[in-house]
C-alpha cells in the first residue's frame, strides 16, 4: 500500500522533471504536411480542389418552375375568348380609370431653341421714357477727392466696358497704417497733465482679503440700534426642565 509520503515524492519528481525540460522554440519553421496529402506530393496535373455541393445548394441552384397556366409562346396570333370576357360589363370605377389623363391647364410646351421674333417687336420704336431708363446710371463723384471721372453722356458699348473695367479706388476717408516711427507734435511734447488725469493715471491699490479687517469693531449703527419686541421675545432663554 502506497503511503501519503511516497505519493508526494513521486508527484514532486514528475513536477521537477517537467520543469527541467528545455523550452520549445516556436520560431523554427517546421515542414508541415499539407492537409490534402499525407504520404507523397500531389501530381502537377490535378492540383485543384473539386467542389462538392450540399443538398441545400443543389436545391437552390435549380431553375424556377413556370406556372402551369402560363403559355410562353402562343401557337396562333388569334385565340378563343371566353364567354365571360365577351359579356363582361365594366364598372363605373373601371370606366373612370380608363379615361386618359388630361393635361393641366398651367402646362406649357418647351420653347424652341431659336425664338421667333414677331414683326411688331422688330418694327417697334422705343418711347422716350424707355430710352431714358435704358441709359446707364450716372454717379456724382464731385464731393469726393480722387474720384474717377464720370463717363461721357454719349457712351458706347466699348467705352462703358472700359469704364467698368477700371480698378476700384480707395475711399478718401481711408487711413493707412501708421509707420513704426512718426513725428510727435510740439503740443504733445509740451503738454501738461491735469490733476484729474494724474488721479486717473495712478494704479489702483488692491488689498488682500483680510487686510485691515478688525472682527471686533462694532459699527455706529449697531451701537444705537434697538431690538424689536419679537427679537426680545426670541432672546429670552428657554427653561430647561430637570429630569426626575
Amino acid at each position: 500500500m502506497v503511503t501519503h509520503a511516497q505519493a508526494w515524492d513521486s508527484t514532486r519528481e514528475r513536477r521537477i522533471s517537467s520543469l527541467a525540460q528545455p523550452k520549445v522554440n516556436h520560431q523554427i519553421i517546421c515542414n508541415r504536411i499539407s492537409v490534402y496529402w499525407t504520404d507523397k506530393l500531389p501530381s502537377k496535373t490535378h492540383r485543384f480542389t473539386v467542389p462538392v455541393l450540399t443538398p441545400r445548394q443543389a436545391e437552390l441552384s435549380r431553375s424556377k418552375k413556370i406556372y402551369r397556366g402560363f403559355e410562353e409562346n402562343r401557337s396562333f396570333p388569334m385565340w378563343p375568348v371566353s364567354v365571360a370576357s365577351r359579356h363582361a360589363v365594366a364598372s363605373p370605377r373601371v370606366k373612370e380609370l380608363a379615361h386618359p389623363k388630361l393635361v393641366s391647364n398651367a402646362w406649357e410646351a418647351d420653347w424652341p431653341v431659336y425664338t421667333r421674333v414677331s414683326k411688331g417687336a422688330m418694327t417697334a420704336a422705343a418711347r422716350e421714357r424707355t430710352t431714358q431708363l435704358a441709359k446707364p446710371k450716372k454717379r456724382d463723384f464731385s464731393a469726393k477727392q480722387d474720384a474717377p471721372p464720370t463717363p461721357p453722356q454719349s457712351i458706347t458699348q466699348f467705352t462703358r466696358t472700359a469704364y467698368l473695367a477700371r480698378p476700384k479706388t480707395e475711399h478718401p476717408s481711408y487711413l493707412h497704417d501708421k509707420p513704426i516711427r512718426w513725428a510727435v507734435s510740439a503740443g504733445a511734447r509740451n503738454a501738461v497733465m491735469s490733476a484729474r488725469l494724474s488721479e486717473l493715471a495712478r494704479p489702483k491699490v488692491r488689498k488682500q482679503i483680510f487686510e485691515g479687517y478688525n472682527p471686533y469693531r462694532i459699527s455706529s449703527a449697531a451701537l444705537h440700534t434697538e431690538a424689536s419686541a419679537r427679537l426680545q421675545e426670541l432672546s429670552i432663554p428657554q427653561r430647561v426642565r430637570k429630569k426626575r
